[in-house]
């Protein structure tokens, strides 16, 4: 059954254009109805429920019977000011980044408001010996696109976390915060998780920590700790790591993981190093070809965007070389039920 994403904006023309948009947009949930009139969509509200509400009025009428719209963004006109967390987005902006803002609050306020807990989540790692653009947008754009079919947290692992993915999204706090509850044993730490979490559209995620040591203080104990807390105490259907550094806890990840990426890009000196990971990975007892590794092989950034290495040119084209293994995760639901059916 469908969920109703109700647009009103007196401005025909920039409703009409807003809501093309919207008919494009591959929300699977979601339908969208289109109000230029405040007594049409008053009529409607009578007898019929909205999950969205996309504001464009001047003011809100009380005459709105709020009680059969779930949710209300409203489209503010004034740039400075934009308060996200209340539900405003900025009007004047490109219809892609308006529906992703709302995607984006919509994801958050479910998220904060699901107390139903599944205990099914199941673990994706990629790790990449020599860390870089490339890797990193292969796991985000792994997460992103498992995002659109079942719930999905990313946790990125990276001693120098930057906004490399998310551009000017917000942020919330970082994970540090959460590594010194995990860290002292704090009984009740992971019921904090969602006050730490952001939001790309559908796909939740943890920012990276305030300072790179905080992931070195992390022990193999406390990751299996924290891998079974994920997995009893959310509802997560999937998790994605990626795996930036090469730690003992990064380690225990990978191997506690269902799905094991290595990315890596196609360049000698990557090879090489991806031997010598091997080599100690053999010498502390694990035989990696008996892990069951996915192997990503990645073009170079020089290759992919040549003079122009942006961030979104480099996540492009990266973006259709992650769909093979996503149609593989997402057979693995009806076989083993990764997901809910």
């Amino acid at each position: 059954m469908y969920k109703l994403l109700a647009v009103y904006d007196s401005d025909i023309l920039y409703a009409s254009r807003l809501m093309e948009y919207f008919n494009k947009c591959d929300w699977e949930d979601f339908e969208a109805l289109l109000f230029t009139k405040k007594e049409s969509l008053l009529e409607f509200l009578k007898n019929q429920p909205i999950e969205i509400l996309l504001w464009g009025g001047e003011d809100f009428s009380n005459k709105i019977k709020i009680e059969n719209i779930k949710y209300i963004f409203r489209l503010s006109s004034e740039k400075n000011g934009i308060n996200e967390k209340a539900g405003e987005i900025y009007k004047y902006q490109s219809a892609e980044k308006i529906a992703s803002e709302i995607l984006s609050c919509y994801t958050r306020l479910e998220d904060n408001n699901s107390n139903e807990l599944q205990g099914r989540a199941k673990f994706i790692g990629v790790f990449s010996p020599v860390p870089g653009e490339e890797k990193l947008s292969y796991a985000w754009a792994l997460a992103k696109g498992l995002s659109g079919k079942g719930k999905v947290l990313y946790i990125s692992f990276e001693q120098l976390p930057v906004s490399f993915m998310i551009n000017n999204e917000s942020s919330n706090r970082s994970m540090s915060e959460l590594i010194y509850y995990l860290r002292e044993r704090k009984e009740d730490y992971i019921s904090k998780i969602k006050a730490y979490l952001n939001y790309s559209e559908k796909l939740s995620y943890l920012s990276g920590p305030s300072h790179g040591f905080d992931l070195l203080t992390i022990c193999k104990e406390d990751i299996v700790r924290f891998m079974d807390d994920i997995r009893e105490h959310t509802d997560y259907e999937l998790v994605v790591f990626y795996l930036g550094i090469y730690t003992e806890a990064t380690m225990e990840i990978l191997s506690r993981c269902s799905v094991k990426c290595i990315a890596a890009c196609a360049s000698p000196y990557e090879e090489l190093v991806s031997k010598e990971w091997e080599e100690q990975m053999r010498l502390s007892g694990i035989m990696v070809e008996q892990l069951n590794i996915n192997r990503i092989i990645l073009p170079t950034t020089g290759q992919i965007a040549g003079d122009k290495p942006l961030p979104e040119n480099i996540y492009t084209a990266i973006k259709p070389m992650t769909e093979e293994l996503i149609a593989e995760i997402l057979s693995e639901r009806s076989r083993h039920e990764l997901f809910k059916g």
